[in-house]
């Protein structure tokens, strides 16, 4: 299927937005890590995603200048490892905590984070961010990589692996005993684990998976700002993952998919899309928790309501040239 789609769309816009479903999907299954399986609400995930993408356009510029015999295919590994690293250094302190004050912790190392990529200008690059040429690194089967058709191969591949790979770690005991903490914590310290560090492991492969997603993005478009870190793309990702349900694996993946197109769709046909999309999020909370709910439960019984309504209408509109002819 991957590799049909190009086939039946494939104009730049097309690619580029399954390039960005792709990287999204990441994102938002590394965030359901915290939040689906383990119970961790989570405001600042966006810190693992842009630190991955600063990192490897940095890489990108290193590599290519020293002429490294690295294709572009294994840079996003450099991202996740980036990802990975600053997990294991903030997250044994955030994961001493579970519930609000986590969140609180998450939202403030964000925040930390956020205001640093403004003011370290040498590494974060200000306002303007840090560039990079993706096409100077190794080729592979005489692929550079620059135009976007072969960008979306490499998120396919990419997005693929990781969904493979996240599926699998849910099968794990370790993604049973995230089950378990986040469900009843004192249960599990009881039969002898600690609940904090089956936080801390999954907060650390989470952050390896957003670190991987953030890496995408920035080859993708070639360039890493503020906004990698920013608050926008922390809610962005929540509102995926709970829009599609967090309760089923593959709710993250139908939410991103959604939250892309929406987003596209709105953007292009209002400068106030992110006030609908607010709305229409709260409306699929208030209605059920996901859209899965809505559309297995909610609109069934809004069409069982709405049939007799129909069948009225019909009855009228039918009778209605005998009426008139009547008159």
């Amino acid at each position: 299927f991957l590799l049909v789609l190009p086939k039946v769309f494939g104009s730049g816009g097309s690619l580029t937005t399954f390039s960005l479903i792709g990287i999204s999907i990441i994102f938002a299954l590394s965030y359901n890590i915290l939040l689906g399986q383990t119970g961790m609400l989570s405001f600042g995930h966006a810190v693992y995603y842009g630190l991955g993408g600063f990192l490897v356009i940095h890489a990108i510029n290193i590599i290519g200048g020293n002429k490294w015999a690295i294709p572009l295919p294994l840079v996003p590994l450099i991202g996740g490892l980036t990802g990975l690293a600053f997990a294991i250094l903030l997250g044994w302190v955030s994961t001493q905590r579970s519930g609000t004050a986590f969140a609180m912790i998450s939202l403030g190392v964000a925040e930390l984070v956020a205001s640093s990529a403004l003011i370290l200008r040498t590494f974060f690059g200000g306002e303007a961010g840090i560039s990079a040429n993706r096409t100077k690194l190794l080729k592979v089967f005489d692929w550079n990589f620059g135009p976007q058709i072969q960008i979306y191969y490499l998120v396919a591949a990419w997005t693929l692996i990781c969904i493979i790979a996240m599926y699998a770690l849910t099968r794990t005991p370790l993604g049973r005993m995230c089950n378990a903490v986040r469900d009843n914590p004192e249960r599990v310290q009881f039969v002898g684990y600690d609940p904090h560090v089956v936080r801390y492991i999954a907060f650390c492969f989470s952050g390896f998976f957003a670190g991987i997603a953030g890496a995408l993005a920035a080859i993708n478009f070639e360039i890493a700002n503020s906004a990698y870190l920013g608050a926008v793309q922390s809610g962005t990702v929540l509102f995926a993952a709970y829009i599609g349900g967090i309760g089923f694996f593959i709710g993250p993946i139908v939410g991103s998919i959604f939250v892309t197109i929406l987003s596209l769709g709105l953007s292009d046909l209002t400068h106030v899309w992110q006030l609908y999309f607010g709305l229409f999020f709260i409306a699929v909370e208030y209605a059920s928790g996901s859209t899965w709910s809505v559309a297995f439960r909610r609109v069934p019984e809004a069409m069982t309501r709405l049939i007799p309504v129909a069948a009225v209408v019909d009855m009228v509109v039918r009778d209605a040239p005998a009426r008139i002819a009547e008159l």
